[in-house]
């Protein structure tokens, strides 16, 4: 049975900078991988990959990149199967649904298949939407059987994990480990499109691949779905199964630069040493980021010594509020002082660091916005390169979707104007960014400049830098490109005064 797997256009809604990732969808690369392992040929069509410089509109409140829905269907083509959609978030579903309906209408007995962390925690909506089979969790072993049972080589009775139109059957199996599966099939994703990019998840510095070394998280912070997808258990690959990635992606494609995705890479501190210390010993030269960030608890001096030797050059965390009192209301395990002491370890050896800060979460209080405000003072001046400030949305399945009942999924974001709040917390945000800027080019004035040059010359070293340049190119696109674009087709198609009789 051929499947074709989707990953539909990035997009955000307008005015908010936090949308959807705009990097390789690895991911997919995996499952494609596992499931061509099983017997079953694959094909991926990468909305987003195929077209990510082109910009629309999308129902009013959207801004998309890629391949439109309708272009998406009529580039379904040969001899498919199955098509199987992967859903990352939730701002993806108001764009998953109107290609779900355009699928259903252009292929009405062919088998909808969707996945991701979205759709895991509201599979009833995805059914709703004309799913016929919603992917709950990983996908690994529950995508194969799936498609051996639609060929009648299985039970769908025996598919756990999984959603129908008749019943949602539980997730009863978690993967027990992440070794033993082929390598990604990258090969089948629009690569040099993405190489073209000056921008992605992390830093981009020419050619790059996204990496996946572990999955999960055991902690359970009161916003995040990662801990409820993973069924509260990390799981990592053996550094050897680590290094034959990167080795391989080095000798097909000449890549040197790796962009880690986990959410907890150094929570074993003795495997991300040991795979520090394999890449020295390779001496290839690599480079890697981890732009989904890095608990800072993992972190000491032996081991930040060690990755800065090893080529890691941009790392995210996540302290999220400078108040304790916010931290517990959130059950987040953070001790400020140890990100405290990592931004001024990175920094100290020439790592480019992040921090995300989250305003907004439910019992917030003006005094705790207030240390936040100073905690990041205190960063900018141990050494901090930039921080990120989303606004608090809930997402399905977290503990502070309880605070928001009602809160629908087009309304989730990360500049989430619905909050009566929102302008308040809107303007601190400003305020924040403003000063840490200012405290920053107090303290370390050289750092600022050198951020203006690298926005200059596009040699990016934060995120904050490819903001820029992404929201310089965005402006030329939407106010020239695509007018220009729009115009050719209207000269291309004969006036009726022109058509023949």
């Amino acid at each position: 049975m051929k499947l074709l797997l989707i990953r539909p256009p990035v997009i955000h809604h307008r005015g908010d900078f936090y949308g959807s990732i705009p990097g390789i969808p690895i991911g997919i690369a995996h499952l494609a991988a596992v499931v061509q392992a099983a017997g079953h040929p694959v094909a991926v069509l990468d909305a987003y990959g195929s077209a990510p410089r082109r910009l629309y509109s999308f129902a009013r409140q959207y801004v998309a990149r890629g391949l439109t829905p309708s272009e998406i269907v009529r580039s379904v083509t040969g001899e498919i199967d199955a098509i199987g959609l992967s859903v990352h978030c939730t701002t993806e579903q108001a764009i998953a649904r109107a290609l779900l309906s355009e699928l259903r209408d252009a292929f009405p007995g062919m088998p909808l298949i969707v996945g991701g962390y979205h759709p895991t925690f509201v599979p009833e909506q995805f059914v709703a939407l004309g799913a016929d089979f919603v992917v709950l969790g990983e996908g690994e072993h529950r995508l194969p059987a799936l498609l051996d049972a639609l060929e009648g080589r299985g039970s769908l009775e025996e598919v756990e994990g999984l959603a129908t139109g008749e019943v949602i059957r539980p997730r009863t199996k978690l993967l027990g480990t992440l070794d033993g599966f082929p390598l990604p099939a990258a090969e089948l994703l629009p690569l040099e499109n993405y190489w073209k990019l000056p921008y992605g998840h992390g830093p981009v510095r020419g050619p790059y691949m996204n990496v996946i070394t572990s999955r999960g998280c055991p902690f359970h912070c009161g916003f995040c779905q990662a801990p409820l997808m993973s069924g509260g258990k990390w799981l990592a690959r053996s550094p050897d199964d680590v290094l034959r990635e990167l080795v391989f992606y080095h000798d097909r494609w000449g890549i040197t630069d790796f962009h880690i995705q986990d959410e907890n890479f150094a929570l074993n501190r003795a495997r991300c040493a040991e795979i520090c210390r394999e890449v020295i010993r390779l001496g290839r030269g690599f480079t890697f980021c981890l732009p989904s960030g890095i608990n800072a608890m993992t972190l000491n001096e032996e081991l930040v010594d060690l990755m800065a030797r090893a080529g890691f050059r941009y790392l995210s965390v996540s302290p999220e509020t400078g108040s304790p009192r916010v931290l517990e209301l959130m059950g987040k395990r953070m001790d400020l002082s140890r990100v405290s002491a990592t931004v001024a370890m990175t920094s100290k050896r020439g790592i480019r660091t992040n921090a995300c800060f989250m305003l907004g979460y439910p019992g917030e209080e003006d005094e705790d916005r207030a240390m936040t405000r100073r905690y990041v003072a205190h960063l900018a001046r141990q050494g901090l390169d930039e921080l990120i400030i989303p606004i608090m949305t809930p997402f399905p399945g977290t503990a502070s979707m309880e605070a928001f009942p009602g809160c629908e999924a087009e309304e989730m974001c990360f500049s989430p104007r619905w909050r009566k709040d929102y302008r308040a917390l809107s303007r601190f945000r400003t305020a924040i960014y403003a000063m840490f800027l200012t405290v920053r080019a107090f303290h370390r004035p050289g750092a600022s400049l050198r951020q203006i040059a690298n926005v200059l010359t596009r040699r990016h070293e934060t995120k904050g830098e490819m903001t820029v340049t992404r929201v310089i190119l965005d402006a030329v696109d939407w106010r020239v490109r695509r007018p220009l674009r729009a115009l050719l087709r209207r000269d291309a198609i004969p006036s009726r005064s022109a058509s023949p009789t």
